[in-house]
């Protein structure tokens, strides 16, 4: 009896693995990994070479750049993967039209934020490192067609190969820049100079070339459906980042600096995790004619192992933060592994969201994205005096809740598949 069910096992292993979804998530999950390998490396570098005052300062501009550059994830790119095949061509020509607009606009109102900030924290150069990301804006508009495009054909080896490229070089210019004495320069230096590296990788592709003669789109198709997705990428960036504003209008600049430590320890990694697997996940939805069932295979498939890992880095947090991080960042290893525990319910919570946006369901997304974000946020507006374990240990408890919530209907339950025109966002 056990041979055969030996035999079962390893047939079900192989299929799982040899399945295209399990593969591309397999490449972005590996470039994830090397991303996460140098970001340990730089992060160690980091915490013995800058005070928490720097990091501090390097949050508030990384803060910022990130929760511009949620713009760029409105929707528009989602309708070119979603679209069907004898709207591509139109639907491509006015997105990248959009697109243009929309990332001219974001390096103007980057560079004003940044001459803001200048004003408000003068003499510590967080203004000048804010607004000279916005340049970053202005590279972007060249090559995101082909990233659309990769993303669509579910081409994700080329599409991790130029990822791991990229942030690759991220980190290891930060280490240069860190042991040359940059200070906080060294954290957002870099998310400039890589910007090219991405942008060469994604126009050698050759993955889109523009078909003018089909014509465009309606905008006011393409809007309906991503003005919802925007919304739930807004409130993502929300989750992801007014955190860190609580913390520092409640304690200060240093104990920023401790938190976005134990926030990118803890959370670095299941977020990193989590996108591969919303990446991959998303066109393989799309294109399922089963979605039902593709979304139930990828959570069962994916979607447990994902959790497994998370559940381990938590119980192993107050071991390796000493050791690899140094013994000064011992007192964060607690918040470390209690940020760890959220892991699992921002990835239930992103299935769900993916699920419905390939479903047309854009403003279901909106809705599930708000849920969460409250769930997350509430308990640090709320609880930070009490500590900031506290007030983790209670958001993560109330994401959890949020996250089984929506988890089971979401399992239970299908949208016909008739709802697939662009603007349905039931």
């Amino acid at each position: 009896m056990t041979l055969p069910l030996s035999k079962t096992l390893r047939a079900k292993v192989q299929a799982m693995v040899e399945h295209k979804l399990s593969r591309n998530v397999g490449w972005l999950t590996g470039a994830e990994f090397i991303s996460r390998f140098g970001r340990i490396i730089a992060a160690i570098i980091l915490a013995r070479q800058l005070d928490a005052v720097a990091f501090g300062i390097a949050a508030i501009a990384l803060t910022i750049f990130e929760i511009t550059r949620v713009f760029t994830e409105n929707g528009i790119g989602a309708a070119v993967v979603r679209a069907r095949d004898e709207d591509y061509n139109r639907t491509a020509n006015t997105a990248r039209r959009l697109m243009w607009g929309v990332c001219l606009a974001l390096a103007v109102i980057q560079i004003v934020a940044g001459v803001i900030v200048e004003w408000i924290l003068p003499g510590r150069q967080a203004g000048v490192m804010v607004a000279m990301l916005g340049l970053v804006f202005l590279i972007m508009p060249f090559g995101v067609m082909h990233a659309y495009a990769l993303l669509r054909a579910e081409r994700m080896k080329e599409l991790s190969a130029i990822i791991t490229a990229q942030v690759a070089s991220d980190h290891v210019l930060t280490a240069v820049l860190a042991i040359l004495g940059f200070g906080a320069w060294a954290i957002v230096l870099p998310k400039l100079l890589t910007a090219p590296i991405w942008l060469v990788g994604m126009l050698r592709t050759k993955a889109w070339t523009p078909n003018l003669s089909a014509g465009f789109a309606p905008i006011a198709g393409i809007l309906k459906f991503s003005w919802p997705v925007l919304g739930s990428e807004l409130m993502c960036a929300c989750r992801d980042q007014l955190d860190k504003f609580i913390v520092s209008l409640m304690f200060g600049v240093e104990a920023l600096g401790l938190y976005y430590f134990a926030f990118n320890a803890g959370l670095g990694v299941s977020t990193a995790l989590n996108r591969a697997f919303s990446n991959a996940v998303y066109p393989h939805l799309c294109a399922a004619g089963d979605q039902l069932g593709a979304y139930r295979k990828a959570l069962r498939n994916l979607g447990i192992p994902f959790i497994i890992v998370y559940g381990a880095q938590a119980a192993l947090a107050l071991v390796y933060v000493p050791i690899i991080f140094g013994e000064a960042w011992a007192p964060a290893a607690p918040l470390v592994a209690i940020l760890c525990l959220g892991g699992p319910a921002r990835l239930l919570v992103d299935a769900a969201r993916i699920k419905a946006r390939a479903e047309g369901r854009s403003g279901r997304d909106f809705r599930i994205s708000i849920g969460l974000t409250f769930s997350v946020l509430l308990p640090f507006a709320l609880f930070a005096q009490q500590g900031l374990a506290v007030a983790a240990i209670i958001s993560v408890t109330c994401a959890t809740v949020f996250a089984i919530a929506v988890t089971q209907p979401s399992v239970r339950a299908s949208t016909p598949n008739q709802i697939h025109t662009m603007g349905a966002t039931s």
